[in-house]
């Protein structure tokens, strides 16, 4: 009994190199060339890859993808949409290779969503202290080859300030999955 142990560990290892191998790199063997994003697990000089923590960076656009900082309610006679806008990268600058993107809002507890006249939306600070809650909107996008992603929120018809945020899924990228830092949006009386 006392034998099975060792065989077991030499078994081990040699299907580990063998699988290695056919990697072109040794798991076993300390490597010079590999990146910040290799980590140690805990067993024995193992490696395993993993993504970077990243950069998540929400914007407020325009129609045109122009960046604002406030829009006008809705009139009879103007209307300017949102853009919310997503950028992810490493923190190098180097964007996300794959991964989708779900936009959130931050949602009074009780009220309805989507009604013009009983505006379930919020500021952040109402998530923070727990007033409120984050809502996913309708999103799970991709995000495009140069880390972005875009949803046109729409008009707003009703005077508020609108907290918002979105969660980014890896699905296997270059970046880890993370949260934006939650920002606020202030649509103003036309």
């Amino acid at each position: 009994m006392s034998h099975d142990r060792p065989l077991r560990h030499a078994l081990l290892l040699a299907a580990m190199a063998a699988t290695a191998g056919c990697a072109g790199e040794s798991i076993l063997a300390p490597s010079a060339a590999r990146d910040a994003t290799t980590r140690p697990t805990a067993e024995a000089g193992l490696q395993i890859r993993s993504a970077a923590v990243g950069s998540y960076q929400l914007s407020f656009l325009n129609t045109s993808l122009q960046p604002v900082t406030s829009l006008p309610v809705c009139t009879q006679t103007s209307c300017q949409e949102l853009v919310l806008g997503a950028h992810v990268d490493d923190g190098a600058g180097n964007p996300a290779q794959s991964g989708s993107v779900t936009f959130q809002y931050c949602s009074y507890k009780g009220l309805p969503p989507q009604d013009i006249t009983r505006a379930d939306e919020a500021p952040s600070s109402a998530c923070a202290d727990g007033s409120a809650s984050w809502q996913s909107l309708p999103s799970n996008l991709s995000v495009d080859a140069s880390g972005n992603a875009y949803l046109d929120f729409g008009a707003v018809r009703i005077p508020r300030t609108v907290g918002f945020r979105f969660k980014y899924t890896s699905q296997h990228s270059n970046v880890a999955s993370g949260v934006s830092a939650p920002q606020d949006f202030t649509w103003t009386a036309a």
